[in-house]
């Protein structure tokens, strides 16, 4: 009976993530020292011995876990805990309450929810280049929605000059007679002029903001801007606010990818997190879960805490990592923002394509990425992950150095 599946069947199983290999054979010192160390996947695993350790000494489950709970869109008492904190550290302009939001089964889910309720199939969201590879089929494989994949070429895609290349392209698609419904903005630091472009053509914004407590200090870059979410920014004159969306969640700045809780923020927009609602029984955060983030978030000596040494312990692994790079004559964009450092393997290994590269690195059970599994728009760049402690780091960028010599 082997192939009797649907055509769709089929197309799920060709879209199987290719990682799933590393994730079963992931290097281990003293357990597996022969597996793959994982360089690639975007996970923070600096902090986890203090996770577990309040999650160990505060996980006190009753029997209100084991049932559907308040709802299938989070309990009442994490939603109030998650505006609690997000009025905190988000800085938003109107504070946050319980009805501004949704809970879902990670920041993922919640971006789904935002295809199903902003898009019909085959209308677009634009997305600047590179970006997050999981958008294709967050948004696509099962909403149905495409990406609009914005160009910069050699502008800063973080500069003023960056928004021309979003209203190029959306007016060039436009006159295509194609349906462009949604611009995806990810950890923000200028959102102001983003909420112009869309609001001058009509689209909303989606703002990714996962990593917005994952930034730190970089010498290097001693002018580079920091966070600003778009909660804090005065909506009154710039765009109606129905337009305006947010995402947040546990996995990069808790280190928590395994808790699966996201939250979807829409402070005008009551039909939009009702249709997130509408799908919430396939989005449901696990109760457990939802306790644990409860109890984490209502902590705020544990939080504030927390987010001081994850922060020093980024910086430290972030200057590890790119002071070998730099011994080694590895070229390297600064960054100090979230996991990763883009490298350019292509400079060093000459005449190679990125999948020469790439299978040079898979003999050296070295697991990162290439960027163009990131639309990025020249070959021979990967991204590396550095947020992970140093003895790691050590073994992982040893193995690098060896494939490409």
């Amino acid at each position: 009976m082997q192939g009797k599946v649907s055509g769709r069947g089929k197309d799920l199983a060709a879209q199987r993530p290719s990682f799933l290999a590393v994730l079963s054979d992931q290097w281990s010192p003293s357990s597996n020292p022969n597996g793959i160390v994982n360089l690639g996947l975007a996970e923070n695993t600096l902090m986890h011995t203090e996770m577990v350790g309040f999650i160990n000494s505060h996980l006190r489950p009753n029997s209100h876990v084991l049932t559907y709970g308040d709802g299938f869109s989070g309990s009442h008492k994490l939603k109030q805990m998650l505006c609690h904190f997000m009025n905190s550290q988000f800085s938003p302009h109107s504070a946050l309450c319980s009805s501004h939001l949704v809970v879902t089964s990670g920041v993922s889910n919640a971006l789904e929810c935002c295809a199903w309720a902003l898009a019909d199939p085959g209308d677009f969201f634009m997305v600047g280049r590179p970006y997050f590879n999981a958008f294709r089929t967050t948004f696509g494989s099962r909403p149905g929605v495409q990406l609009l994949e914005v160009e910069f070429g050699e502008i800063d895609p973080f500069s003023m000059a960056a928004i021309q290349q979003y209203e190029r392209a959306f007016t060039e698609v436009k006159n295509r007679g194609l349906r462009i419904k949604a611009l995806v903005l990810c950890s923000p630091h200028n959102p102001l002029e983003y909420l112009k472009l869309c609001s001058r053509n009509g689209l909303h914004l989606i703002s990714d903001e996962i990593y917005a407590l994952s930034v730190w200090d970089n010498p290097r870059l001693p002018d580079a801007a920091g966070f600003k979410s778009v909660l804090s920014i005065n909506l009154k004159g710039i765009i109606d606010p129905s337009l305006v969306h947010t995402v947040w969640g546990l996995s990069k700045d808790f280190g928590a990818t395994g808790l699966r809780i996201g939250c979807l923020v829409s402070q005008s927009n009551k039909l939009l997190l009702e249709a997130a609602e509408g799908i919430s029984l396939y989005n449901i955060p696990s109760s457990l879960a939802d306790q644990v983030t409860t109890s984490l978030l209502l902590d705020d000596s544990f939080m504030t805490k927390y987010i001081a040494i994850n922060r020093s312990r980024l910086a430290d692994s972030y200057h590890f990592a790119t002071k070998w790079l730099r011994s080694h004559g590895i070229p390297y964009l600064e960054c100090n923002a979230a996991f990763f450092i883009w490298i350019n393997l292509g400079a060093v290994v000459k005449d190679a394509t990125s999948e020469d590269i790439l299978a040079r690195l898979r003999k050296e059970k070295i697991y990162i990425a290439a960027g163009e599994h990131y639309g990025a728009e020249k070959t021979g760049w990967f991204r590396l992950v550095f947020s992970h402690p140093l003895d790691v780091l050590e073994e992982g960028l040893k193995r690098i150095i060896k494939s490409i010599q």
